[in-house]
């Protein structure tokens, strides 16, 4: 029996505990004809519709077997980290000198000790710097110390998902992790050839250009570069190659370079400098710095933990969601470190807690991006029930993409009556599509509703899932 019909098989066979309908309800012919359209097989996917205020689901159909859920396991992740941590969360980056200050001049370390801050971006750095600069230090003789100690995942900067280092989804959580490691590259067509430009700069990192400029139509743009990178571990460089045509015009993308350490001294370097700083040491990482160390500063997040999970799930940033995760798990009167076996632990007992734990739920790294990740519609749409309920239920409901409106879900059913009643978030990998999240129907009722698609054809299963939230408005 292969993994997947297994764990389906645990899922039916234990349908009874994770609160089994009493009897299924079929697939709205519109729906089904979808399906069809798309050839999707009738065990490919599953979908439920439970209405908020109890009773019979609208719809239910294989909502016990267990899906990869793609990014809908976010849902989980950011319930879960809104639940553990409290909306109003902030994190927390001390800056400590490892030396003295005289006159302006630190004759020492200046230490950064990472406090797992899933989005401190270019303008909290510009920020930062400047109240440093406010406090009268100038120079900088010694190194800039990182203390990653926060987190315990391994050393590796970059995930190996789908072989492209430079996707920023596929950047590692890192307990001083800076502007999610990815600097948005700009090419410009001269007549000189093609101006390149990083955003924010990254201080002492050449760029190789190896672009060959054409004439005629725009064919792939930036998509079509191959942005790489190169040099040394002390002499970082960015490679840029590939074909790019003039008619293009100036196009950007976000693309993730460097290692962390790497990253953080070029992108700290550039900010110290701009601000008027002098510093031409290195970045060095070092765990478990000396707690006894005077604190120069504290840097505490703008944003809430609230307004991070609407970026999390409006637009599904995966780092970011896999940073909360870790955060769950730690320990700071201890100073032990997160680990993602100890997040996975938290995850399941808090659900477990709210009666939600149900045995074909496989947590990897809470973001969706991932193979291993499995959960059932029915355990999905419960958790959304569980959250409609709880405290947090405004900022939940609020970070979730509104159908027609905004996020990933801006574009779609534009000019449809569910516009504007949907909240739904989604999820897409290879072979995998899924939506969840919350419907007002036409009658006044809300539903949870979840449904997930695995198959070699799923990518084409968006109208499928369009027809399900038309019926569900019109019909619930």
């Amino acid at each position: 029996m292969n993994i997947r019909l297994f764990i389906q098989t645990l899922a039916l066979a234990s349908a009874v505990s994770i609160g089994l309908p009493a009897r299924s309800q079929p697939v709205p012919q519109t729906v089904a004809s979808a399906l069809r359209a798309a050839a999707i097989a009738p065990g490919e996917y599953g979908v439920v519709a439970l209405p908020l205020d109890g009773g019979q689901p609208l719809i239910a159909y294989n909502e016990t077997l267990a899906f990869n859920p793609a990014s809908t396991m976010k849902l989980v992740t950011t319930y879960a980290a809104l639940s553990l941590l409290g909306a109003n969360y902030r994190w927390h980056t001390p800056i400590l000198i490892r030396g003295s200050i005289d006159d302006g001049v630190l004759d020492g370390d200046l230490v950064l000790r990472g406090g797992g801050d899933p989005k401190l971006v270019i303008e909290d750095m510009v920020e930062m710097v400047s109240r440093l600069r406010a406090l009268g230090l100038k120079v900088i003789r010694g190194n800039l110390v990182i203390d990653d100690s926060l987190y315990e995942i391994g050393d590796e900067s970059t995930e190996k998902f789908d072989g492209d280092p430079s996707q920023p989804y596929n950047v590692r959580p890192y307990a001083a992790m800076m502007n999610f490691k990815a600097t948005k590259v700009t090419v410009r067509p001269q007549s000189s050839g093609l101006a390149i430009d990083l955003d924010p700069p990254l201080a002492d990192v050449g760029v190789i250009d190896e672009v060959r400029v054409l004439g005629g139509p725009c064919r792939n743009g930036v998509a079509g570069l191959a942005i790489r990178d190169s040099g040394t571990e002390q002499k970082p460089l960015i490679r840029v190659a590939g074909s790019y045509s003039s008619a293009c015009g100036e196009q950007s993308t976000m693309t993730a370079v460097l290692n962390h350490r790497q990253f953080i001294q070029a992108f700290f370097a550039s900010a110290w400098r701009a601000a008027g700083g002098v510093w031409d040491g290195r970045a060095v990482i070092e765990r478990r710095t000396d707690p006894r160390l005077p604190v120069l500063m504290q840097w505490t997040s703008p944003r809430t933990l609230g307004d991070v999970v609407k970026d999390i799930n409006k637009y599904s940033n995966n780092v970011m969601a896999r940073q909360l995760m870790l955060q769950t798990s730690t320990d700071l009167p201890r100073r032990r470190p997160a680990t993602l076996d100890r997040a996975r632990k938290v995850i399941i007992a808090w659900l477990e807690k709210r009666g939600l734990r149900s045995p074909e739920i496989v947590i990897d790294n809470g973001s969706g991006l991932s193979r291993q990740e499995r959960i059932a519609p029915l355990t999905l749409a419960r958790v959304l029930i569980d959250a409609s309920q709880s405290p947090d239920a405004p900022v939940f409901l609020q970070s979730l993409p509104v159908v027609g409106v905004d996020g990933t879900m801006k574009s779609r059913l534009k000019t449809d009556p569910v516009a504007g009643n949907a909240w739904i978030k989604t999820g897409s990998l290879n072979d995998v599509r899924s939506i969840a999240g919350y419907i007002d129907a036409a009658s006044g009722r809300r539903y949870a509703v979840v449904m997930m698609i695995n198959g070699p054809r799923a990518e084409g299963s968006s109208p499928a899932q369009d027809a399900l939230m038309k019926w569900i408005y019109a019909n619930g």
